[in-house]
């Protein structure tokens, strides 16, 4: 039986069950005034499908989020061998009717982007130049300077290392920033400019892109949307891009994320928690069968369909659930004084049965968000299915889609 639908006769019941975060401090240097506190966390996905016709299920799905299809496997060659022919039948009795052929295959659906996720998922800007970044004890003497504001362009400068490693998840470096300051307006920091001139100039001056050699103070590729979208809040999502493990943290403004990282524009924690969850955990993972992440605006961020409709008591089951989570998570990194990845890999879940029973409590507040059983929280199989059928009636317009309240 075509297991696509094999799984929708399985899926065709459901029954919807019911189920504050301190921003990222950036590092502590002498001048600039440091927001509060960091929590961050790392999602480790869903239980995974036990059943072979399960597995089979997920790698159909995750080829079809890649535009792949998976393929009968080729039998070889067959080796020659002598044939009995069967006696004629008589005109006397009936043939046997020939089987009926299987019916085709359902097409796969192959994912789009949806256009109401557009504007809240961002690639981090690309400085181009790595004279930018500043250790940390040249970034402490230049704004130890106190008769400029210096924090205005040197700013905490975080990366996926940081986010897997660090036990607070804060940067390890520094970067100087003029966002879009002319060159007239960079003067008024003269340290910065001159490490910039120095270290990024001559590079840049050697580069094929006219606006790179004739701006060369600037980021390369500032990502000014991102910034306009980041600009109101009070804290961002930071998400690790590539990797085995999905990392999502809260960054406070101030800090800059690096380009190996992807930036959700949101401050909310009912946000954050669908992000943490299963659901999309196992949609960011099933872009290629290795399991690897691809946090990337096209393979994962704008094709995932968010729940929606969410009536205020699936919201605040969700917020409720990742606040909880997400603060238990950043204890234990500061009390073992180990990073998100250790945290995660030594022992999980038996050595962490808090953390791993506050995980499946938002898996299953974020399953009934989608209006699904609670059992679906722990099924990676059926959570790709499910989300495969939502991407599709949204981008063929069979179902109304507005996931992001808009602003005020």
């Amino acid at each position: 039986m075509n297991l696509f639908r094999r799984a929708k006769a399985l899926l065709s019941t459901d029954e919807p069950s019911a189920a504050t975060i301190t921003v990222a401090q950036p590092p502590t240097i002498a001048q600039p005034q440091a927001p509060d506190a960091a929590p961050r966390h790392l999602l480790v996905p869903a239980e995974a499908a036990g059943d072979a016709e399960s597995d089979a299920l997920r790698h159909r799905a995750a080829n079809a989020l890649v535009g792949k299809h998976l393929k009968r496997p080729d039998p070889g060659p067959v080796d020659p061998a002598p044939v009995a022919l069967a006696p004629e039948p008589s005109l006397t009795h009936s043939s046997a009717p020939e089987p009926s052929p299987e019916p085709a295959p359902e097409p796969e659906w192959c994912p789009v982007a949806l256009a109401a996720n557009r504007g809240k998922f961002f690639q981090s800007p690309t400085p181009v130049g790595k004279g930018f970044i500043l250790e940390r004890e040249e970034a402490k003497a230049v704004l130890n300077d106190w008769s400029i504001p210096y924090s205005d362009v040197v700013r905490p400068y975080l990366t996926s290392e940081d986010l897997a490693e660090d036990p607070r998840q804060q940067s390890g470096r520094w970067i100087i920033d003029f966002g879009q300051r002319e060159l007239d307006e960079a003067g008024r920091y003269p340290r910065a400019l001159e490490i910039v001139e120095q270290r990024v100039k001559p590079e840049r001056d050697t580069n094929a892109d006219e606006s790179f050699r004739t701006r060369w103070w600037l980021f390369g590729r500032p990502r000014l949307p991102m910034r306009a979208a980041l600009d109101p809040l009070k804290r961002y999502a930071v998400l690790g891009s590539l990797g085995r493990r999905m990392i999502v943290a809260w960054a406070h403004p101030w800090i800059v994320a690096s380009n190996s990282t992807m930036i959700f524009a949101g401050d909310d924690d009912y946000s954050m928690g669908i992000l943490l969850s299963g659901a999309y955990d196992t949609w960011a993972r099933a872009g290629t069968l290795e399991g690897d992440l691809r946090n990337t605006p096209t393979a994962a961020l704008a094709t995932f369909p968010w729940p929606d409709p969410v009536d205020a008591r699936q919201r605040e089951a969700v917020s409720t659930a990742c606040v909880t989570l997400y603060r238990r998570r950043s204890e234990l990194c500061r009390e073992r004084e180990v990073g998100l990845t250790r945290l995660y890999s030594l022992g999980w879940p038996e050595a962490n049965p808090d953390l791993a029973e506050l995980h499946r409590r938002l898996d299953e507040a974020v399953a009934d968000a989608y209006g699904w059983d609670p059992s679906i929280a722990a099924d990676q199989a059926r959570i790709l299915e499910r989300l495969l059928q939502l991407n599709r009636e949204v981008a063929e317009g069979r179902r109304p889609y507005s996931p992001f309240p808009a602003a005020g």
